[in-house]
């Protein structure tokens, strides 16, 4: 019976998902973000604060959120459901793939990555993965579908359906005779066409 809640968790969408625990992979993440990148060429501080910023926005459905970073860094506070930490001297990857492998439930976590390697062992173990830059981009998708929802589903008055009905009409219109909205053939909207021999 476990083992088919089990499945039915994964075959869940990621938007759906409640993760117990997700590890990202800092440094992985972070340089596919333009400003981020940039910034740190100069102060790599600011930009290691303003990505757990970025994550601390996406983070509603992450469980309990891990950023790994390589190597040594300042302290950085992420909150009650962010922790930082630095890989000293392992790489994050294999910080990532050692807690992993402690993990009680594996199949209840999630690892974003890029890293070929992280990836695979993330799914040896059990966890679900996610791209770098789909993470990046997964925010804006929500938002999308949360507007197209809202279309779908909120009323429509007859003022609107009738607009609708002329715009479509008059775009069929437009395709039967081979031209396109506001274009050749047809001149100025609602008027006649132009004389051919002028």
């Amino acid at each position: 019976m476990n083992m088919r809640l089990t499945d039915n968790v994964k075959l869940r969408s990621l938007e759906d998902m409640e993760y117990k625990k997700t590890y990202i992979d800092g440094y992985n993440v972070l340089r596919k973000i333009s400003r981020l990148e940039r910034l740190m060429q100069s102060n790599a501080d600011a930009a290691r604060r303003g990505f757990v910023e970025f994550v601390r926005r996406r983070a509603r459905s992450l469980g309990h959120t891990v950023i790994v970073f390589d190597g040594h860094g300042d302290v950085i506070g992420g909150g009650a459901r962010i922790s930082v930490v630095y890989s000293l001297t392992r790489t994050a990857d294999s910080w990532i793939r050692m807690s992993l492998e402690k993990e009680h439930h594996p199949r209840m976590c999630l690892v974003i990555s890029s890293d070929n390697e992280v990836r695979a062992h993330a799914l040896a173990c059990g966890a679900e993965v996610l791209g770098a830059q789909e993470f990046i981009t997964q925010k804006k998708k929500e938002k999308q579908d949360t507007v197209e929802m809202r279309l779908k589903t909120q009323a429509v008055s007859e003022h609107e359906i009738r607009f609708w009905m002329r715009e479509f009409e008059r775009d069929s219109e437009n395709n039967d005779d081979g031209g396109t909205p506001g274009g050749k053939p047809g001149g100025k909207k609602g008027g006649r066409p132009h004389g051919s021999g002028q």
